[in-house]
């Protein structure tokens, strides 16, 4: 076999090589895209009891994070502030921090 019979061989298993790695990082990126869920809009819990945001952000798809704030002037239990703001647009499955007030002393 000549060199350039056995170069132009080595090159042809090569752009193979190339091609099914192509292949193989597109599909991959491709089903990481798609398999990171819809998008939901985050529903409004402020002012809500606690029971009643973690239902409706179960309901919307996401999960919650509850954070007690110690405030005097409120009822015990109600949300008082949420992160990501209601409205936005998320991934379902994203954690939403919901402030909770609590009145110990």
């Amino acid at each position: 076999m000549s060199f350039a019979r056995t170069l132009w061989t080595i090159i042809k298993r090569l752009l193979v090589l190339a091609m099914l790695l192509l292949v193989f990082v597109a599909s991959t990126l491709t089903t990481l895209y798609f398999s990171r869920g819809k998008e939901v809009v985050v529903p409004k819990m402020i002012g809500k009891k606690q029971n009643d945001a973690i239902s409706i952000a179960k309901t919307s798809g996401l999960q919650v994070d509850t954070i007690e704030i110690i405030d005097e002037t409120s009822p015990s239990g109600i949300v008082l502030r949420q992160e990501p703001k209601p409205g936005m647009i998320v991934k379902q499955g994203y954690i939403v921090k919901v402030y909770l007030t609590n009145t110990k002393n």
